[in-house]
């Protein structure tokens, strides 16, 4: 399988991510068997019966993302 990834760069010219077209994710995930593990599954499931139960107690991210930005800039 040929996999032709794109890459992300911070502003130094590092690389920090990988991207991957969803079809090369899929047939790379299947070579691989990545399955998640029992505990991560009910994890999320509990998360998400949470969520359901209380939306208002979840944090937007974008306001979270704010916040901490102006905490950097008071620094």
């Amino acid at each position: 399988m040929s996999i032709e990834p794109q890459y992300t760069f911070d502003n130094l010219g590092n690389p920090v991510g990988v991207f991957l077209p969803i079809e090369e994710w899929n047939k790379l995930s299947e070579e691989m068997h990545l399955d998640i593990p029992k505990w991560q599954k009910d994890l999320i499931d509990i998360r998400l019966a949470e969520y359901k139960a209380a939306p208002q107690n979840t944090l937007d991210w974008d306001e979270v993302s704010k916040e901490l930005d102006k905490e950097d800039e008071a620094l």
